[in-house]
């Protein structure tokens, strides 16, 4: 390698041809000229698009509350004693712990635990109107949650807030959510639909699914799983309209002989049950008596107009309310699980009321200690 050691071009060479670089150089290396065809495929990639992610290919799922935070959400609006206190946890969480599954729930229990004037104001409320705006938005954007929005659907029909018409849509993909499931869904959810579903039921989609053989045939096979709430809104539905499924109306007469039955119903389920019998036709005694005496232990609940109309149904079906308890002497025999039990109706005398505890029983009062011993000598 002779040469002048002082040039640095023939320094530069060198380095280029040895492969290696000097450390101690201070003069900058010379910027790598790549080829034509390997920048272009460089710059074709840099200008590309960033790939989307999958994520966002879909409409982003709704937030989900944390499971404790939900669970005490809904036993605080299933502990609520009326339409108020469910008002009032609205009013406190809606903007802050929103979710469906409380948020349906609480609209639907504003609407059970309200009379008809009550329920009318109700759905003036500025907090009720926003739940309501919410439970659409929900059902607008959620998929794979049929049942919840069944109940959203139930409690916005029941405020008055969207009509039957608004829910077509929405009832048309629950219905075809159904089918694809082969009809799974709890047995509340089919009830729902029945009801949601009445006054569509001679149109396109609605017309074929309430068929006797599609949807009535499924709430028939599962009878023994129906429980009041559910008997009062196939009832409803039933009542008034062109949905009259004498198959399902003899199921439901007989699952309201179970002593159980009425639970979880309110004071106006009641009347608008005993309404639905009587137009329907329903004569059955061990059917009307055990609602009659429902309604009777709960006339408290009913309001002057509701206690006129339930007397007028009963009286319609030939069964005068104040009769429905059991002529005194008579007897029934009924099978259970230890046999044959044969019991008597008797009427009650004066004298032999059933006594609870000993309040009826006057006690002794503790000895006074007297202080006086002037007074003690008497």
């Amino acid at each position: 390698l002779n040469g002048p050691t002082t040039d640095p071009l023939w320094r530069r060479s060198v380095v280029a041809m040895l492969g290696y670089a000097g450390y101690d150089s201070e003069e900058e290396t010379p910027d790598v000229v790549e080829p034509p065809a390997k920048r272009a495929c460089v710059e074709t990639v840099a200008k590309a698009p960033a790939a989307v992610p999958q994520a966002q290919l879909h409409k982003e799922a709704p937030k989900r509350l944390h499971q404790q935070k939900l669970r005490d959400l809904k036993r605080e609006i299933g502990l609520a004693r009326s339409a108020t206190a469910v008002v009032q946890v609205v009013r406190q969480h809606l903007s802050t712990c929103w979710d469906l599954r409380w948020g349906a729930e609480a609209l639907y229990q504003v609407a059970k635990r309200s009379t008809a004037r009550t329920r009318q104001e109700w759905a003036e409320d500025k907090a009720v109107m926003k739940l309501a705006e919410k439970l659409k938005e929900e059902a607008d954007s959620a998929q794979g949650e049929t049942d919840l929005i069944l109940l959203a659907l139930e409690a916005l029909r029941r405020m008055a807030l969207q009509e039957p018409a608004d829910q077509k849509a929405y009832l048309e993909l629950a219905i075809t959510s159904m089918v694809r499931n082969q009809w799974r869904n709890p047995v509340k959810s089919l009830a729902r639909l029945f009801w949601l579903g009445a006054p569509l039921s001679t149109e396109g989609v609605f017309k074929e699914h309430f068929d006797s053989k599609n949807l009535p045939a499924q709430i028939r096979a599962r009878q023994n799983e129906l429980d009041g709430p559910d008997v009062a809104l196939l009832l409803a539905a039933m009542k008034g309209s062109s949905l009259k499924e004498s198959a399902l109306q003899s199921k439901v007469v007989l699952r309201l002989k179970d002593k159980s039955i009425h639970r979880g119903l309110s004071a106006t389920d009641l009347v608008e049950m005993a309404e639905a019998l009587e137009e329907l036709g329903v004569t059955d005694e061990a059917a009307l008596r055990p609602l009659g005496q429902e309604a009777l232990r709960r006339r408290g609940e009913l309001t002057p107009d509701e206690s006129h109309r339930i007397h007028t149904a009963f009286q319609g079906m030939k069964l005068p309310l104040p009769q429905v308890w059991e002529t005194a002497g008579s007897t029934k025999t009924m099978q259970n699980s230890m046999g044959k039990v044969t019991t008597q109706a008797f009427a009650l005398q004066e004298g032999h009321e059933k006594k609870r505890g000993n309040n009826d029983i006057e006690r002794t009062s503790p000895p006074r200690v007297v202080r006086d011993y002037k007074m003690c000598s008497y």
